[in-house]
Formats: C-alpha cells, sequence, structure tokens
C-alpha cells in the first residue's frame, strides 16, 4: 500500500528539514513526498531539493487548501497522508497508517499532537494543550473537527469530493469545512491516538492573538456561510467553550458597570461570574496541572481568557464582515 505524503509549503525554511528528515527515517518505506511550494520567498524549495521529493511550485500565492489540492492531483498512492511542514513524524508513524488502511472500515485517519514538548511561550502551550484536551477528548473515537497537520484518507474518496474548498486562500478552517463534509456524507474519521506527532511552532503572544484572531473570524464567516455552526454546537467536547463566550461577555459588562456605578453588587456579580468561568474550565485546568504543573496553570488560565476574548471579538466582527459589508469570504 502506497502512501502519498503531500506537505503544502509557505517560507517553511525554519522547520521543513527535521520534518522530511522524520518522513525519510521512517521505517515504511512505500511512500512518496510531494512538497507544493506556496509561491515561498525563502529557500523551502532548495532544502526540499535535497531529499527524493516531487516538487510543485505555484507561480502565487494560493493558500494551503489549493496547495494541497494540488499535490493530490499529483499523487500516485492508494492513501493520501497530508502533513504540514511544521510537524514531526515518529519513526513507526507510516506503519500505524498502512496497518489501519488494510480494514476496509477505515476511510480517513486523525493524527494528534504529542502533549509531550514543553513550549517557551505560555501563548503556544495553552494552544497545544487546547487541541489535546478539547480536540481530541479521550472520550472520543472519532474527530468531529478536522486538523489537517497529520491526516489521512483514501485517495479515490479525497478526489471524489474534489478536495479542500480553494476560495480559502489563508490557513484558517479550510480543513474544518472538509471534515464536516466528510461526516455529513456519512464517513468517519478515526483519531489513531498512538499515531502522535509534534508541532515545531512557537507562537509568543502577539503572534497567537494575530493568528487566533484571523483564524476566528474566517471561522465566524464559514459558520454563517455554510451554517455550520450547529455542527459545533452539537459537539459536547467544545460546549463548555463555547459557554464561556457570553459569560466572558458578562464579565466585561459587569467590569465596566463597576467602574461607572458605585453599587457593591456589581463587584460581587463580577466575582461571581470569574469563579464560573474558572469552574467552567476546571478539568482543562487539571489535565495541564497533571502533565505541565501549576506554574503553568495560572499562564495557561490567563491565556485562555484571552482567548475567550479573541472569540468574543470574532463573533462580533465576523458577523458585521457578514451581514453588514457581505463579505462571505
Amino acid at each position: 500500500m502506497k502512501i502519498s505524503i503531500v506537505i503544502p509549503v509557505y517560507n517553511a525554511s525554519l522547520t521543513l528539514k527535521e520534518c522530511l528528515d522524520s518522513i525519510f527515517e521512517s521505517s515504511y518505506k512505500n511512500f512518496e513526498v510531494i512538497v507544493v511550494s506556496d509561491h515561498s520567498s525563502d529557500d523551502s524549495v532548495e532544502i526540499a531539493k535535497k531529499y527524493k521529493c516531487k516538487i510543485i511550485e505555484l507561480d502565487e500565492n494560493k493558500g494551503p487548501a489549493f496547495a494541497r489540492n494540488k499535490g493530490a492531483e499529483k499523487s500516485e498512492g492508494d492513501i493520501l497522508l497530508f502533513l504540514d511542514s511544521d510537524v514531526i513524524i515518529n519513526k513507526n508513524s507510516l506503519n500505524l497508517i498502512s496497518e489501519k488502511f488494510l480494514s476496509e472500515e477505515i476511510n480517513a485517519i486523525q493524527g494528534t499532537y504529542s502533549h509531550e514538548p514543553n513550549y517557551k511561550y505560555i501563548a503556544t502551550q495553552f494552544y497545544q494543550s487546547y487541541l489535546c484536551y478539547y480536540v481530541w477528548p479521550e472520550n472520543k473515537k472519532y474527530a468531529t473537527t478536522l486538523v489537517t497537520a497529520c491526516f489521512g484518507i483514501r485517495r479515490k474518496i479525497f478526489m471524489g469530493f474534489n478536495g479542500f474548498d480553494t476560495k480559502m486562500k489563508k490557513a484558517s478552517c479550510e480543513d474544518e469545512q472538509f471534515g464536516y463534509t466528510l461526516i455529513n456524507k456519512g464517513y468517519k474519521i478515526l483519531i489513531l491516538r498512538n499515531l502522535q506527532i509534534e508541532h515545531r511552532v512557537n507562537y509568543n503572544t502577539i503572534k497567537f492573538i494575530k493568528r487566533r484572531f484571523t483564524q476566528d473570524v474566517d471561522r465566524i464567516k464559514f459558520y454563517l456561510r455554510e451554517k455550520t455552526y450547529t455542527n459545533k454546537i452539537k459537539q459536547t467536547n467544545y460546549s463548555k467553550v463555547i459557554l464561556g463566550i457570553p459569560i466572558l461577555g458578562l464579565i466585561l459588562l459587569t467590569f465596566i458597570a463597576s467602574i461607572f456605578f458605585t453599587n457593591k453588587i456589581f463587584g460581587l456579580i463580577f466575582l461571581i461570574l470569574n469563579i464560573f468561568y474558572v469552574l467552567l474550565h476546571i478539568g482543562f485546568l487539571r489535565f495541564v496541572n497533571n502533565t505541565k504543573g501549576i506554574k503553568k496553570v495560572m499562564g495557561i488560565l490567563m491565556i485562555f481568557y484571552l482567548d475567550t476574548f479573541l472569540m468574543l471579538s470574532a463573533v462580533t466582527f465576523g458577523s458585521l464582515n457578514f451581514y453588514l459589508l457581505k463579505k462571505k469570504y
């Protein structure tokens, strides 16, 4: 069974070598690697040329959705494995994928991020922990939100759906959209928990804010455009995250009210709402404490407040863009 590994690349010179090294050190050898440069301006292509890769160079930047689709078109394998250029796989990862796809019942596989690495920036640590806890909770066998950092699918199925939506020019929610399409057509995306990858990222708080806000705005417009907000609401693993958004809105309102009015009731409500917000995410905080220690918990809690604020802002900004400015994408 041949695996076609498709890697969309845009100025990935800092991580691409390590990514490709991990692939070519695999114990499983029946694979091909297709690197699609999305009009990179660094030396990503020169790095890829040092390996036995098919290299596709796009004349203009068209986004990861287009790049992945182009790579899939040129693939020859039975299985497509989409990897991001900043992930590291293990030596047995391709073996695990090949063995799972021997079963005709398996059509798509979701790999997960390892929670082992300790990241320099607390914002990055928060997001990696967030994904591990909320996107791939231990009680779920199948993914309800697709993440294409490590995603395997039978080629004939992928090509039958015409790939990712190329109208999405940025790395935002093109993978989530494709996942919903698969699920709505009756396909299941197996979470293969021993298929763990390391994510070579380090976002400081400023970069985290820019990245998350942009992604969340695109995601809100996607939910409104395709009426997929019901998909997200039905996902019980996200229910506490979603509930936290209006709770934070009330926290901000009571804080503002306490500035303009001297009534102590606002201070009491402010305190109660904050306690409720923390209790809402106590399971996540315990998860972080058990794996990263109490020192990380306080910093991650502050970033969680920030992340919820970004979600609240994105809901407002994305909705205004969609309804008033008619910006569908």
